[in-house]
């Protein structure tokens, strides 16, 4: 799993059949060890009804499409999680 922030949205008129009905989100890749952004952003279906602002887990390339079983939801990237808190203990 990876984890990004939900940078915003995406409307479309017209979708292909297997995304009717799925929300889009614009997400931004992040460490959650330090909070900075780690590579581009992307355009992922949600399955968690997040909203902007909210740190997500997601899954990218064949993992994508699992969480529809089966259905025909062409995905590169899926939101899975929505991330409550984080929690790192260091051990020196």
């Amino acid at each position: 799993m990876f984890y990004a922030k939900v940078i915003g949205n995406v409307v479309c008129t017209i979708k292909y059949k297997g995304l009717v009905g799925k929300k889009l989100q614009i997400i931004q890749p992040v460490n959650l060890s330090n909070g900075k952004n780690s590579g581009r952003f992307i355009v992922a279906v949600d399955t968690t009804n997040a909203g902007i602002g909210d740190y997500v887990g997601y899954e990218d390339g064949m993992e994508a499409t699992w969480p529809f079983e089966g259905d025909d939801v062409p995905s590169d990237a899926t939101i899975v999680s929505i991330i409550e808190t984080v929690n790192i203990y260091n051990k020196e």
